[in-house]
């Protein structure tokens, strides 16, 4: 009986170690799998935002005189994506301004892509009839800190990433990591808020909070487990200094009295 109960408890332990450990957890067997809407959240562009922009034309005079910059500064990279569009993006500058080739500044702060697309098409046609305009966004970094196997800043090479993309680019949660405290802390004209996530639950897949938005900052809690196996090891440390201490006083006693 008494190994029964033993055998029990290590079972028990072991299906609370899955859950703890497994993204998106089944539903139950008799619910067929269920398919989630994407629900974005529309980004608005700030400053030290990175824009990949690039107008055309048929004429590939105006083409080059409208990218006359990139031109100068990489021609190689001007098709390119991922860090080529790093490498020629337009900075947005603390005022909400870009500056691009004959167009100009433009003030974008607060808009979002196709407004800037838009903005940019109206002043770009201005100038030639047949002009085709590309906006992308290319500066969007996270920060990874906690439970992760690579904490620190990523930089995502796309418009748009969830959470598990740059769980991945950060190798991963550890194994001390809690999957089911996540924090993401997002900042957004000079406030902040604190967004908490459950990545165990497959209701994530439909959440707006799936999408991650440039500069946000992911944490990863520790499991409660973390920290009492932590002071476990410490007071280890102390009685295993105490242990030795006190045999080594009774060693050099029995010395002494032979």
């Amino acid at each position: 009986m008494k190994y029964m109960i033993i055998v029990i408890a290590i079972m028990l332990s072991a299906c609370g170690n899955y859950k703890r450990f497994t993204y998106l957890q089944t539903i139950p067997p008799n619910k067929p799998d269920t398919l989630y809407n994407n629900s974005i959240l529309v980004y608005k562009v700030q400053p030290a935002d990175l824009l990949y922009i690039r107008i055309t034309s048929l004429d590939e005079n105006i083409t080059k005189l409208f990218s006359a910059e990139t031109v100068t500064n990489n021609s190689s990279m001007m098709g390119a994506s991922g860090g080529g569009m790093y490498l020629t993006g337009y900075s947005i500058d603390k005022d909400g301004n870009i500056t691009l080739p004959i167009l100009g500044k433009i003030y974008v702060a607060g808009s979002t892509m196709d407004e800037v697309k838009q903005n940019v098409q109206k002043l770009a046609t201005s100038y030639v009839k047949d002009a085709k305009v590309d906006v992308k966004l290319v500066s969007f970094k996270v920060a990874m800190l906690g439970e992760v196997n690579h904490p620190g800043q990523i930089t995502i090479y796309n418009d748009k990433a969830n959470i598990f993309e740059a769980i991945a680019q950060a190798g991963d949660i550890s194994y001390n990591g809690n999957r089911r405290k996540i924090t993401i802390v997002r900042n957004y004209n000079n406030t902040s808020r604190t967004i908490k996530v459950d990545l165990t639950k497959r209701d994530i897949l439909g959440s707006p909070q799936y999408f991650l938005q440039p500069n946000d900052i992911v944490y990863v809690e520790p499991l409660k487990s973390t920290a009492f196996r932590l002071r476990v090891s410490d007071y280890s440390v102390f009685l295993t200094l105490i242990t030795s201490t006190i045999t080594a006083v009774l060693l050099i006693t029995n010395a002494t009295k032979k």
